[in-house]
């Protein structure tokens, strides 16, 4: 019995020690790959930008490196160099970048996802032009893309940025008026109005409340002349009035 006693601790003593050296060597191993990857030099880049397609983009490559180091021609640093939250900060500081995520591949990969803001349309008031995104947020311009989208022209209160961000996807999301709706004026009375790219006539909204029922209008009165008179004829299509379209001819 005792002999028995004896063995189990001294197996229990055994599986012990080998638990304390292997996390003794887990331990050191682990540090010592931390050290050996932080000394590896940065091999390659991984960049993706998202979401614009066919290329059109407000950043690329050469723009992210700019913005993370102070040379992009050979680019020379080592792992432990890199500080992935300050990398992240100064992308997102970047007025043309909405969020951003960096990480490091074990095989020396620096990954760069970057999610770009969106801009719905562009604003011109006076000298001062500058893009709206979908989240109704003033963008500056960008010297490197020019993006093409809807013209507002107006000096417009941060309620109207909302009623247009919302007028625009509207539009764009119908076949028919996202190719032929190209600017909306404000006037000096307040009222919207409509620029069409087939037509010399202007297309009165009026106020932006209701625009949905109004642009269903307009679609109706499209589709039922647009291919059958000289819409030329026309100097103004008013959508102003319930449940009825006001055509006035020259």
């Amino acid at each position: 019995m005792d002999n028995n006693i004896m063995n189990r601790k001294k197996n229990k003593m055994i599986f012990i020690a080998i638990l304390v050296l292997y996390t003794i060597f887990m331990i050191f191993f682990s540090f010592f790959s931390q050290k050996i990857h932080k000394n590896r030099n940065l091999k390659k880049f991984n960049i993706i930008i998202y979401p614009l397609s066919s290329n059109d983009h407000f950043i690329n490559e050469k723009l992210i490196k700019r913005i993370l180091f102070s040379r992009i021609e050979k680019i020379e640093k080592k792992i432990g160099q890199l500080c992935i939250l300050r990398m992240e900060k100064q992308l997102n500081d970047s007025p043309f970048i909405k969020k951003s995520e960096v990480f490091i591949n074990v095989d020396g990969t620096l990954n760069i996802k970057v999610l770009q803001k969106e801009p719905i349309l562009r604003i011109k008031n006076g000298n001062k032009e500058y893009y709206l995104t979908k989240e109704a947020e003033n963008l500056e311009l960008s010297s490197f893309y020019s993006s093409k989208v809807i013209l507002a022209k107006g000096s417009f209160s941060k309620e109207e940025k909302k009623h247009l961000v919302n007028l625009v996807k509207e539009i764009n999301s119908d076949e028919l008026l996202k190719h032929q709706i190209i600017s909306v004026k404000k006037t000096v009375s307040n009222l919207f109005i409509l620029i069409p790219k087939i037509g010399n006539h202007k297309i009165i909204l009026g106020n932006l409340e209701d625009f949905k029922s109004k642009l269903n209008k307009l679609k109706a009165f499209y589709k039922q002349y647009l291919n059958k008179v000289d819409i030329n004829q026309y100097q103004s299509i008013d959508l102003q009035y319930k449940d009825q379209v006001v055509a006035k001819k020259r």
